[in-house]
């Protein structure tokens, strides 16, 4: 097979998973205007990979078959095919404002990355790479949308959930000549209920040990259908406005809210074939250092966090401009703040390519450092661009009417009343319901949120960037200045001065 298109990927939804919102269970995810817009914005990025303009830029021969695949999954063996995957994802988070979280790009470089370096799944108690590279080329040559889940449910958080008498933690619950069997739940899943397949693997965090407690049935990786038997979503509510009157409301949140859910696992056949990691606790901690998987899935979330960075500002120059307050001084700084917090994200990106490495298994990756730094502080700049959007649009969000009214009745009272020096009514009510959608609705905090724990705890990620910085050489750095001033001072030990070197 080769790359699908937009209805064949809707069609592919159409099958017997279970899925549950709002105390129902949905017969058809690409109907329910729930999930809706959604998938068709997931159709929509499958369908440019059939764009002749964009066929090089999004696809490349599969290795295996010669058809057309996505680039994302591409397994770079340069830098030049690191940074042409990279150019890739950059065109999906451009189609969608970088406000999607999971889309294909995502899992596609996780999976490209743990199969190029899959000779680390072979462990002495399980060999599961043979099954990690056959995943990959299944879900590459099938154009397969993948999610996955790596987070335990909070259930007593004073301690690890493998620790916890709860049996509310998936866990391996029996083992037959078919595969293991898993019970429990994990959450969160992102596009849960509008992905082919899902992918199970360990956080990436180390264990807590309990020597009097067999802590294996807790380790695994695999991946299963969306569609198994025994696999449930429970879905949160969605965030956008389903009554408004009119799509222009609510231009983000009806096109991409991609839901999220907890997973239930009710006594799940995994069989063996789609096994990665086998009760291997000491491997769980290890399998994204070792297989260099961190390095991709950052540099896909900065490629995405520039996307999302240049949109907030485009909206911040934009309010600026209707009404003509860029021509103050204060105003200025708002908006070379959010200028300063896209060009960061670009930045990064940059760096991190540029200062490329080949890994031991013949492929490349981005330096992690730049791509560490935006991870501890870009949530709190995307917060920033979204109060200076706040500030810059002040009581006109408050005022703003529905997009409807323009044509309504009030239409001449809108036309007046609501236009601005720079815009007509139409182009301004526009422009701030977009605005509200982006920086002040259920939509806009849901993505606040999501930027601040998506690659986890922000405490654990910036106390992993100062365990992995190479202090030393810092620290030595001051220590011989300090003996170096020392060893200047004038002989009496006198402050008037210092000694030269070779005096």
């Amino acid at each position: 097979m080769t790359i699908r298109t937009a209805q064949q990927y809707l069609d592919s939804l159409k099958d017997d998973r279970d899925v549950w919102i709002e105390g129902e269970r949905v017969a058809d995810v690409t109907s329910d205007p729930r999930f809706a817009g959604a998938a068709q914005t997931m159709a929509d990025l499958l369908q440019m990979q059939h764009d002749p303009e964009l066929s090089d830029l999004l696809t490349y021969p599969s290795p295996t078959t010669g058809e057309r695949v996505g680039k994302t999954h591409l397994q770079p063996r340069s830098r030049d095919d690191l940074v042409a995957r990279s150019e890739a994802i950059k065109a999906w988070m451009d189609a969608t404002c970088g406000m999607l979280g999971r889309s294909p790009d995502y899992k596609n470089v996780l999976v490209s990355s743990w199969a190029a370096a899959a000779d680390a799944f072979t462990r002495p108690k399980f060999d599961g790479a043979a099954n990690m590279r056959a995943y990959h080329e299944y879900v590459r040559d099938n154009d397969l949308v993948m999610t996955h889940v790596l987070v335990n449910p909070q259930v007593d958080r004073s301690k690890p959930a493998h620790l916890e008498a709860s049996d509310v933690t998936s866990q391996i619950v029996e083992e037959t000549d078919a595969g293991i069997v898993i019970r429990g739940a994990r959450m969160v899943a992102t596009l849960g209920a509008l992905a082919n397949e899902l992918v199970v693997m360990p956080a990436a965090s180390r264990w807590a040990t309990n020597d009097t407690l067999d802590t294996t049935a807790f380790s695994f990786g695999f991946a299963i259908p969306i569609a198994t038997p025994g696999l449930r979503l429970i879905c949160r509510p969605p965030v956008a406005h389903l009554d408004a009157r009119s799509a222009m409301d609510h231009p983000l949140s009806l096109r991409y809210d991609e839901s999220d859910s907890m997973v239930i696992f009710d006594n799940v056949l995994v069989p063996w074939e789609r096994v990665f990691i086998h009760r291997d606790p000491d491997f769980d901690s290890l399998v994204y250092r070792e297989t260099y998987t961190l390095h991709a899935l950052l540099l896909q979330s900065v490629i995405r966090a520039a996307s999302k960075a240049e949109f907030m500002m485009a909206l911040a120059l934009s309010i600026a401009r209707s009404t003509k307050i860029d021509q103050h001084v204060p105003v200025q700084v708002m908006l070379a703040e959010t200028i300063s917090i896209a060009d960061f994200a670009r930045t990064c990106r940059v760096a991190a390519e540029a200062e490329a490495q080949e890994t031991p298994f013949g492929t490349w990756v981005p330096n992690i450092r730049p791509l560490q730094t935006w991870q501890t502080m870009f949530w709190k700049m995307y917060a920033r661009q979204c109060e200076i959007i706040q500030t810059l649009g002040a009581g006109g969000f408050v005022a703003v009417p529905s997009y409807a009214e323009v044509a309504g009745d009030m239409a001449g009272d809108v036309e007046r009343y609501f236009q601005s020096a720079n815009a007509d009514a139409n182009s301004r009510v526009r422009l701030m319901r977009l605005a509200f959608d982006a920086a002040l609705s259920s939509f806009a905090g849901r993505q606040k949120l999501y930027e601040q724990y998506y690659t986890g705890d922000p405490m654990r990620t910036q106390a992993m960037l100062f365990s992995m910085f190479p202090k030393d050489p810092h620290l030595e750095r001051i220590q011989a200045m300090l003996d170096d001033l020392e060893a200047r001072q004038s002989p009496a030990g006198s402050p008037a001065g210092f000694r030269m070197a070779g005096e």
